[in-house]
């Protein structure tokens, strides 16, 4: 029985974390828990 070769991961940059990053926003749309297009201001706490 052969024993796999390992193959090292390599690292590849994408750019700047800043720049990545940029566009993190809570938006006006759920998630997961919720159907697909439900607007955040539907949401309501109980």
């Amino acid at each position: 029985m052969n024993k796999p070769t390992y193959e090292r991961p390599e690292m590849v940059e994408l750019g700047s974390f800043e720049s990545m990053t940029q566009a993190a926003t809570t938006g006006s749309m759920l998630d997961a828990a919720f159907p697909a297009g439900t607007p955040a201001s539907d949401l309501t706490f109980s």
